[in-house]
């Protein structure tokens, strides 16, 4: 199975959002980044920190990235480190340090660091 077919195959995002509007596909990407986002409190509710990610790549990007999944990743004393892996691809105009930054402005985010970048 090809890189791309396994991606498509284990991403639950439908081809059209709630607003009628046409998402991109697994297949209409060719990198994934990978972003590691630091809570600014142990306390955070990451269910909540992860919908307001989600919500910042979709306004400020609106559909130039995608989204294939969401890691949790024990850090220390309570913390926890969301693992963001963003679908984006080799050409001119995509920058996951754009999104890093998005993702640095959101409420409740101390840091945002991309980790990796691998092509698929």
């Amino acid at each position: 199975m090809k890189a791309a077919a396994y991606w498509e195959s284990h991403t639950n995002a439908p081809n059209v959002d709630g607003k009628g509007l046409e998402v991109k596909k697994m297949s209409d990407f060719n990198l994934v980044g990978v972003i590691k986002v630091m809570p600014t409190d142990p306390e955070i509710n990451l269910d909540e920190l992860e919908g307001a990610l989600k919500k910042t790549l979709e306004e400020k990007f609106g559909g130039k990235y995608g989204l294939s999944k969401i890691d949790r990743e024990p850090i220390a004393f309570g913390l926890v480190a969301l693992k963001v892996y963003v679908l984006g691809k080799d050409a001119e105009g995509y920058s996951f340090d754009e999104v890093t930054d998005a993702f640095r402005e959101v409420e409740n985010v101390e840091s945002a660091e991309v980790e990796t970048i691998s092509r698929f």
